[in-house]
């Protein structure tokens, strides 16, 4: 056997343990995006949970994606390494729930105002985030005004987990993850 395969065999262990139904890592476009959410799509018909999950699943899953392509490092307009054009996107299935996590580059100017609206939604109960949902409607219609992690806590109804780890002096690696209750 060569040596490549133990690491296949190890990785392919790993992922079954954990329960990972989906994971991809590298570069987002259309298209991966696109195929992402219909592998999203085979795994909730396949999961047995009711309809009214699987729509609050996939949406949750589709406002993951979105915050990865609005926060992405690679989209800033600048120009950047290859090294910070790779994304991260991961769903895994426990007993009681479905985990999606992301992660993905990201300026640093970006981290104050990303984490004070993460502080902030995580800060609110349900009727607290439907009232920030509407006021931010109310002042963006247009461009939807920053609703996807309101929309992601409030149709999980959990907290939304993240941290910025540090790359270098402007870049910071940016993950999230939410959990889907079955």
């Amino acid at each position: 056997m060569n040596p490549q395969d133990s690491v296949i065999l190890e990785i392919y262990k790993y992922m079954n343990e954990k329960g990972v139904l989906i994971s991809y890592l590298g570069d987002f476009n259309f298209n991966v995006v696109n195929s992402l959410l219909a592998s999203v799509k085979k795994v909730i018909h396949d999961s047995g949970i009711d309809f009214q999950n699987q729509k609050r699943f996939y949406a949750v899953a589709a406002e993951c994606l979105d915050n990865v392509n609005r926060y992405n490092y690679a989209f800033t307009g600048e120009k950047v390494s290859d090294i910070y054009t790779k994304t991260y996107f991961n769903i895994s299935e426990d007993k009681d729930c479905f985990i999606i996590q992301t992660g993905n580059y990201i300026h640093a100017d970006q981290v104050p105002a990303l984490n004070a609206k993460l502080e902030k939604v995580n800060s609110l109960d349900k009727e607290g985030l439907k009232a920030l949902y509407r006021d931010k409607l109310a002042e963006s219609p247009a461009k939807g005004g920053g609703l996807g992690v309101i929309d992601i806590s409030i149709r999980t109804g959990c907290k939304i987990i993240y941290e910025f780890k540090p790359v270098k002096d402007d870049v910071l690696f940016f993950i999230l993850q939410t959990t889907i209750k079955k």
